[in-house]
């Protein structure tokens, strides 16, 4: 435990600071129109703050969690192409596989298990940037409808009386 502040003063101890969750994921693009063609209408990401002047983006989901940065590199920064460290959470992997081969999206791997037995899919953005998808069913199942005369007769028509 360290004693006292770093900064010379005196502190209580506290536990301010040691709350930490993710805030964003910074990815390099090489062109914010494309980039935001693919996190925008693929992926259904939303604008956040746009501050291209300043050479950054920033998207959210509807749902929250951790913002997506896209930002321009300069000189000497990191390049597109990374493997970002971003996994998202569909309610179903094969679903959203097709929806990104229909939008002609580059893959490394299909769906598939990992060694973790997690059902994951790992595909490139348009700047070959790679993001991962697991499969994350919804906790509760959908509620079933209700019965009805005809569902209960396995969907045919009631026999008539000879």
């Amino acid at each position: 435990m360290p004693i006292g502040d770093p900064m010379g003063g005196e502190t209580p101890e506290s536990d301010i600071g040691g709350h930490l969750y993710i805030e964003a994921v910074m990815v390099p693009v090489s062109d914010f129109d494309k980039a935001l063609e693919f996190y925008t209408e693929v992926l259904n990401f939303t604008i956040a703050d746009d501050r291209r002047a300043e050479g950054r983006i920033e998207l959210c989901l509807p749902e929250g969690g951790a913002r997506i940065v896209l930002y321009l590199p300069r000189p000497g920064e990191e390049e597109p192409g990374i493997r970002t460290g971003i996994i998202l959470a569909t309610d179903s992997v094969y679903d959203l596989h097709k929806v990104l081969v229909d939008e002609d999206v580059e893959f490394i791997v299909k769906p598939e298990r990992d060694r973790f037995g997690r059902l994951i899919v790992r595909f490139l953005d348009f700047d070959g940037n790679e993001i991962e998808a697991v499969d994350c069913p919804p906790a509760v199942p959908p509620a079933r409808p209700k019965a009805t005369a005809e569902s209960m007769a396995g969907g045919r028509c009631p026999r008539s009386k000879r």
